[in-house]
């Protein structure tokens, strides 16, 4: 390397005070560079072993950057100096310091390769997920039957492959991964994601407590060879079977059975119930708890408490004072915009005044970087001092 060359290793090698001579590179006029600023965190991801970190979004998308775990918003940030970027050769570009002879004398030289009044600033956001929920309904799976009658003729499933959903989707490779299999649950058949049709689902649960029933298996131990087996011979596939144990159940750590999640059994029943409800001006709590039984019957799991709490998120219950009774109304939380500003208007639309009880099952996971829930209920909420306090649109 000539003695004149300021860069070494990749690295600008100064002394205190020294001067160097700026000359320009070959390509100098015709280099871009973006300068991308980033924190010690997303350094050290960017340079581990399998470290990720792309620009992502379609033609008519706000670019955003993803790592392997996080999502960022993308900021240009304009400077009114302007920043020489001083280093080797870039890309295809002839180093010219390898041809220079060797001078002992002088100021050493300093390569401008490029140059850029503006760097990108990160900050990171919520994942982008709603367009992975239109593509997952949108192949949403609803049987065997069906999916052979889609894929005849087409040589490849239907669905789309992980890569795909990774190239298109505005979030993580983690934060896809997360919603896939824990919001969405949906199914992975060939290599290719698909969602579950509402009400094959049920169906597909209905078919387990069935075989559950019938085989005298405890709902605290399904056996899980057993149980796809079981289901196989009803016409689902192996990945529905498995599919409806994870939306249902809780794998035991010891052994290969899965106790079945109450819960989560009980809400999808109720969120049917209050479905076909939906719409009904006076609808008694009783009668609604009643229907909800009489659900839980049918799916051969009557034993099964139906707690008026499970109704959380699902439905808003409104105990007038002068009347005796209860009476229930369909809000279900995932029909709600995801955005906190949207989100709040809906809420207002449903109702003036809120209390913090009635609030919270709502705001459930709205969370998000820089913007936590309290943030979000100064932001969008003005308190109204009383036993309890309520909260209506600022």
């Amino acid at each position: 390397m000539s003695r004149r060359d300021a860069v070494a290793n990749g690295a600008f090698v100064a002394e205190d005070g020294e001067e160097f001579d700026l000359v320009r590179g070959a390509d100098y006029a015709s280099e871009r560079v973006e300068l991308l600023e980033v924190d010690e965190e997303i350094l050290s991801e960017i340079l581990s072993n399998d470290g990720v970190i792309a620009f992502k979004g379609e033609p008519d998308d706000v670019a955003v950057v993803c790592t392997r775990s996080k999502t960022y918003q993308v900021t240009r940030v304009e400077s009114s100096n302007q920043c020489l970027i001083v280093g080797p050769a870039l890309g295809g570009e002839e180093d010219e310091t390898e041809a220079m002879e060797e001078e002992e004398d002088g100021p050493r030289r300093a390569t401008v390769r490029a140059q850029t009044s503006s760097h990108l600033d990160l900050t990171e956001i919520a994942p982008r997920l709603d367009r992975l929920r239109e593509m997952m309904a949108s192949v949403a799976y609803a049987g065997t039957a069906e999916a052979m009658d889609a894929d005849e003729g087409e040589g490849e499933g239907v669905g789309f492959g992980f890569d795909e959903l990774n190239a298109r989707v505005q979030a993580s490779e983690l934060e896809i991964l997360k919603c896939l299999q824990e919001e969405i649950v949906a199914i992975e058949i060939d290599g290719k994601w698909r969602g579950v049709d509402a009400e094959y689902r049920l169906h597909a649960l209905a078919m387990m407590t069935a075989s559950a029933f019938g085989n005298g298996w405890s709902t605290s131990a399904l056996p899980t060879d057993a149980v796809v087996d079981a289901m196989a011979s009803d016409g689902f596939a192996p990945e529905m079977a498995r599919n409806t144990l994870h939306a249902f159940a809780t794998k035991h750590d010891v052994d290969a059975t899965w106790a079945l999640d109450e819960e989560a059994v009980c809400r999808a029943l109720a969120q049917r119930v209050l479905r076909d409800g939906a719409g009904l001006k006076a609808w008694r709590l009783v009668e609604m708890m009643d229907q909800w039984r009489e659900k839980l019957s049918e799916f051969n799991l009557g034993h099964v408490e139906a707690k008026e709490e499970y109704l959380s998120g699902l439905a808003l219950i409104d105990r007038p004072e002068r009347a005796a009774e209860a009476f229930v109304r369909t809000l279900i939380a995932s029909d709600l915009p995801r955005e906190p500003g949207d989100r709040f208007a809906a809420l207002w639309a449903v109702k003036p005044r809120w209390t913090l009880s009635e609030l919270d099952p709502y705001l459930k996971g709205q969370a998000r970087p820089g913007q936590n829930i309290e943030a979000q209920l100064l932001k969008y909420c003005r308190v109204t001092q009383g036993n309890p306090p309520t909260y209506s649109k600022r």
